[in-house]
């Protein structure tokens, strides 16, 4: 799993070290977007080595039987469009909330304490992200098969969409330091406890293997332009509607991926093969190996290879 809730701490702790350096903001902003640079050629040159998927190579290279008619043909992507509804729907609307929010928090902080400074502001977001954000992630990882893939990410959509309603609704919480980020800091907690773990999983899982990058890879544009929107239009709105409404629509964005998340089925404690309904093409697929593939297989074949692969 990838580790988002660490790059929310880093990047704000690199806006402070620069800062504390007294270093010229136009060369700060410069600095920090080519350090971005870095995390994204590791993952290209990880990638490289990364062998290729399992499943991928048995339908690539072995072909079915098709004089066995008990044996599903792979169906169409259209087949499976309310999945996809609910995994690039519900992606879009945490990212327009997750990003939104998080690009915005020292607007935000800056708004709540207007003579706070710039680095007291940073430094309270890199707070709110430290004690919410990253606990909240790192317990989805080791709770995300014991709860459910999908009742997380029920339990994050609803419960960071309840902070958002409570600061929208509580009368003059801009004043109330303390408890507006003490709300702040349980949306961020549930939004990682919940759609910024779930989101990516889900989408990787549900889907058949000859689907399985092409509807991830959808799902995953489709979040991206909800970042994009977000990022765009929350110093729009914050500054036109000021932070209760702006989180008020936060919360209706996190309610539309709570509903949209009801369209995806639960694939916990299930193989890749039951969550997508292929047993029996997978099965078949399988028997008609001539041999061991050792890129499928490296230890042998028969009984023990078809456990290994669906594992």
């Amino acid at each position: 799993m990838k580790p988002p809730a660490l790059g929310v701490l880093i990047g704000p702790g690199i806006a402070l070290a620069l800062l504390a350096a007294q270093i010229d903001h136009d060369l700060a902003w410069r600095i920090m977007l080519g350090l971005g640079a870095f995390p994204a050629l590791g993952a290209y040159w990880m990638r490289r080595s990364m062998p290729e998927s399992p499943r991928w190579l048995n339908r690539a290279t072995k072909a079915p039987n098709n004089a066995d008619s008990s044996v599903t043909s792979p169906k169409p992507l259209r087949h499976y469009w309310r999945y996809l509804l609910g995994t690039a729907g519900a992606w879009f609307a945490f990212d327009y909330a997750y990003y939104g929010n998080t690009i915005s928090t020292p607007m935000i902080m800056h708004a709540l304490a207007p003579h706070g400074g710039l680095m007291a502001n940073i430094a309270w977001s890199w707070i709110v992200f430290a004690i919410a954000a990253v606990p909240g992630y790192f317990l989805a990882a080791f709770t995300l098969d014991r709860i459910g893939h999908r009742r997380l990410q029920l339990i994050g959509f609803f419960c960071m969409g309840m902070a958002f309603l409570a600061i929208g609704v509580i009368p003059d919480i801009a004043g109330a330091f303390a408890l507006f980020i003490a709300l702040y800091a349980i949306s961020y907690f549930f939004a990682e406890f919940g759609p910024n773990t779930t989101t990516f999983v889900l989408a990787s899982e549900i889907y058949p293997a000859h689907l399985r990058t092409t509807a991830a890879g959808i799902s995953a544009g489709t979040a991206k332009v909800g970042a994009f929107i977000g990022v765009f239009l929350f110093p729009i709105l914050l500054q036109a509607m000021g932070i209760e409404n702006t989180l008020l629509l936060t919360f209706l964005f996190s309610m539309t991926g709570l509903a949209l998340t009801f369209l995806l089925p639960e694939p916990a404690r299930q193989n890749l093969e039951q969550v997508a309904g292929e047993e029996n093409l997978t099965e078949q697929t399988f028997s008609t190996s001539a041999g061991p593939n050792p890129e499928i297989n490296p230890e042998g074949s028969g009984a023990e290879g078809k456990q290994q692969i669906a594992g």
